[in-house]
């Protein structure tokens, strides 16, 4: 748990199907087209994500010592996110597009985050990520795949996240598969997305937590 707030604090720690591989491994793939960011690709991507909207499935986390954790998923335009995690864990963690928040136990008041201190306003907020380029530090594509690292450039935030598509060369071939989040001290979570699926209308109170509902100050 200390790992995940952790990366929730400096990245977006919810946010695919590749594990982590070292660079000699990376540069021996098979199947690989090009190292450096292209703009074809860049742009397919960012249609692709442009247009993804109210979607739902489900999701596996594995953190970096091993450990797995499955659940449910909802993501919907712009900025907001929910993970329910399936029993024994409680966990429950939204985006509701201004805010990250973090609820250990259903009920209970959840910890919360400024969403813009994440990654995740640049591939899932307002705007299109063809226009935050500089975000982006690097691109892989091979033969079905692409791996896009975001990072700061400013150096402000520490760590990155890297998004992994499945990718054959167009928009309409591209789908979201997993996200790998990196922190400053080298903490990884990996999320890989399952059961992708649209679905229309998602509301916007499901981007709301049971919370306790503060008491008002009493006038003496």
């Amino acid at each position: 748990m200390k790992i995940f707030k952790s990366l929730l604090s400096i990245c977006f720690a919810l946010l695919l199907s590749l594990p982590e591989v070292s660079a000699q491994t990376s540069k021996k793939a098979e199947g690989k087209v090009e190292e450096k960011p292209n703009r074809d690709a860049i742009n397919h991507i960012s249609t692709y994500l442009d247009e993804l909207d109210n979607v739902a499935g489900t999701f596996l986390q594995i953190d970096q010592q091993g450990n797995a954790s499955t659940g449910k998923f909802l993501m919907k335009r712009p900025g907001m996110m929910r993970f329910d995690y399936d029993p024994p864990q409680k966990l429950k963690v939204v985006a509701d597009g201004k805010w990250l928040a973090v609820q250990e136990v259903p009920g209970e008041k959840a910890d919360r985050y400024p969403l813009s201190q994440t990654p995740l306003p640049i591939f899932w907020g307002k705007g299109s990520l063809a226009d935050k380029a500089q975000y982006i530090a690097k691109l892989d594509v091979f033969d079905s795949a692409a791996e896009m690292m975001l990072q700061d450039p400013t150096g402000d935030f520490p760590g990155y996240a890297r998004l992994t598509f499945n990718y054959q060369g167009t928009a309409e071939t591209t789908l979201l598969r997993s996200w790998h989040v990196v922190d400053a001290q080298g903490q990884a979570i990996t999320i890989i997305l399952n059961d992708l699926q649209n679905r229309e209308n998602i509301d916007n109170k499901d981007f709301k937590l049971d919370e306790p509902r503060r008491r008002p100050y009493r006038k003496f």
